[in-house]
C-alpha cells in the first residue's frame, strides 16, 4: 500500500493513492497554510473514525442487522508538550451514533458493539505504536 504527495506551495499538497488523484492536504491559514484541504491530523482522524464506522457497519451487515443511519464523531486534542512546544495529538474520542431500520435483535447488535473495534488496523496499529522509517534524499537532477 503506498501513497504519493506532491508540494504545491506554502504547506499545501496534493496526493494519490490508488486510483484516487489531487486529495488535497493543507492546514489552516492560522497554521502558515492556504485552508484548501484538511491537515495530516484530520487525515488521521477521518482515518480512524472510517474503520472504526466500517469495522462496526461490517459486523452489522454479517448479523443481518439493517443499519439507518450512523454518524460517527472524531474529537482530537492537540497539545504542546515540551519547552519546544512541540504540537502532538495527545487524546483521540470517538462516538459513533446509529439506528437501525427494524427492532434488531439487541444481541446481535451488542456482539458487534463488542466485537468491532478488534477488526479496526487503523486504530489497532495507533494503539499498538507504528514503526515509521524516515528517509530524506535531494534529488541532484530537476526533472522536466
Amino acid at each position: 500500500m503506498k501513497v504519493t504527495l506532491n508540494f504545491l506551495e506554502k504547506i499545501h499538497f496534493t496526493a494519490t493513492a490508488r486510483h484516487f488523484k489531487d486529495i488535497h492536504v493543507d492546514e489552516p491559514k492560522s497554521f502558515h497554510g492556504t485552508d484548501l484541504g484538511p491537515s495530516s491530523i484530520e487525515y488521521i482522524l477521518i482515518g480512524i473514525g472510517g474503520c472504526l464506522g466500517s469495522s462496526f457497519v461490517y459486523c452489522l451487515n454479517r448479523n443481518n442487522v439493517d443499519i439507518e443511519n450512523l454518524e460517527i464523531i472524531v474529537d482530537g486534542t492537540l497539545k504542546h508538550i515540551d519547552r519546544e512546544k512541540h504540537l502532538r495529538l495527545i487524546d483521540i474520542k470517538v462516538n459513533l451514533y446509529f439506528t437501525t431500520r427494524n427492532n434488531e435483535s439487541s444481541e446481535k447488535i451488542d456482539l458487534c458493539i463488542k466485537k468491532f473495534k478488534e477488526h479496526c488496523v487503523v486504530t489497532n496499529s495507533i494503539m499498538d505504536g507504528i514503526p515509521v522509517q524516515v528517509k530524506v534524499q535531494q534529488n541532484k537532477e530537476k526533472k522536466n
